[in-house]
């Protein structure tokens, strides 16, 4: 039995691999993060993209809080089953009348997982609407073979390389705008197909994006690291990530130096799968 999802909204993920909206706290929490974030980039300056675009969970007690949020967990077990790991988070603001864009593209293509069944939330901590820049997803196209995509290089482009599927293997029919206000989150699936457009408002849009997999899923690539989140790991696919006790502790933040280190090596991960964790 489903502990948070209706039946329809299970449904939905099936056939869509989209489901929103999915309450995940009060506004007045998302108003919360929303000071704690952004106190965060004042204080860090020039370091944030590197600190917030990959595992940023791990140096910010708040942000593992977040993502471990019982009625956030609750939906994602009812989409993944009881035994939950937590493998990467990112944050993605867009600034009020920010011309920078998210073209189509599937988050699969980039990041090694096996099987498949991977599952992100989008926590909206601002609102989040047509008019700021929300989320589009096509319905379906998790359940199509995954598509080829090419690496564009845009520099309004929020993707680190630019990466689009190629317009000759999709069509932008029966798209869904995925509105949110704050405190709600939308999960997809991992081979869903999806962008954002300019944010054309006087308003900020803040997301923050956390992926989930259950222990049987194992990494296609050495950085292989997660935390489990609930219930049990019988498997041991995946390495540890520390826990957060406080924000920036210095073993953490020398644990996130050396992983960031070997993110970037390409020995380890092809320039392909070299990507922050996408919208």
């Amino acid at each position: 039995m489903a502990i948070i999802l209706t039946d329809d909204q299970l449904a939905r993920a099936k056939t869509d691999g989209c489901v929103f909206p999915v309450r995940i706290m009060d506004a007045e929490r998302a108003a919360g993060v929303r000071t704690t974030y952004e106190a965060v980039e004042v204080r860090q300056g020039k370091d944030v993209p590197e600190l917030l675009s990959v595992k940023p969970h791990v140096l910010f007690k708040w942000l593992f809080e977040l993502g471990t949020t019982p009625t956030l967990l609750d939906a994602v077990e009812d989409l993944l089953g009881p035994n939950i790991l937590l493998t990467t988070c990112a944050i993605w603001p867009k600034g009020a009348h920010d011309p920078r864009f998210v073209t189509w593209h599937q988050d699969s293509a980039y990041f090694g997982y096996d099987p498949m069944e991977v599952w992100s939330a989008w926590i909206a901590i601002t609102d989040s609407h047509v008019d700021n820049g929300c989320l589009k997803y096509l319905p379906g196209s998790h359940n199509d073979p995954e598509m080829m995509h090419e690496e564009t290089h845009d520099p309004q482009n929020m993707l680190s390389r630019g990466q689009r599927i190629l317009t000759d293997q999709f069509e932008e029919s029966g798209v869904i705008d995925v509105e949110l206000e704050p405190g709600e989150c939308t999960l997809h699936h991992f081979r869903l197909a999806h962008s954002s457009e300019p944010n054309t408002s006087d308003r900020r849009r803040v997301g923050i994006l956390f992926v989930f997999c259950p222990t049987h899923v194992k990494p296609t690539n050495e950085l292989n690291s997660a935390i489990l989140v609930r219930g049990k790991d019988e498997y041991g696919h995946w390495k540890s990530d520390p826990l957060p006790e406080r924000d920036l502790d210095p073993a953490n933040l020398k644990y996130y130096n050396d992983f960031w280190n070997s993110y970037v090596n390409p020995e380890n991960v092809s320039e392909a799968e070299r990507t922050t964790a996408a919208e």
